[in-house]
């Protein structure tokens, strides 16, 4: 599916989602991605969605942007009920949706030129 804008605002450029693959500036990446708008935020993530805790979204400063979201792969799977509480509580809803939805949302909020996080879980 092919996702970028004609005319992104944003240094990173999401291009499309398929089949596990989320090519971003021309690179493809098999594996879970955390980013923004300007680069991609070295954390190692887990294998799944699920097992994401806040301590995570801690290191990644998610308090610090506009819109946080969580892609969770090909299906819609929801977190542990304490992380999405935590978030909540923290003053950062985590918005979670099917990576192929977040790549999307993704790319229109940054082309928007919001300051906007995404965690995606091919």
């Amino acid at each position: 599916m092919e996702i970028s804008l004609e005319h992104a605002n944003s240094a990173i450029r999401i291009q499309s989602y398929q089949d596990g693959v989320i090519t971003l500036n021309n690179e493809a990446y098999k594996c879970s991605l955390a980013l923004n708008s300007e680069q991609l935020l070295h954390i190692e993530l887990p294998e799944t969605a699920k097992e994401l805790s806040i301590e995570q979204l801690n290191q990644l400063e998610f308090n610090s942007y506009e819109v946080a979201i969580l892609g969770t792969g090909n299906t819609l799977i929801f977190p542990e009920w304490e992380l999405l509480e935590s978030a909540q509580c923290s003053g950062r809803p985590l918005e979670v949706m099917a990576t192929d939805a977040a790549c999307r949302t993704f790319t229109a909020l940054a082309e928007e030129g919001r300051k906007v996080l995404a965690i995606l879980f091919t």
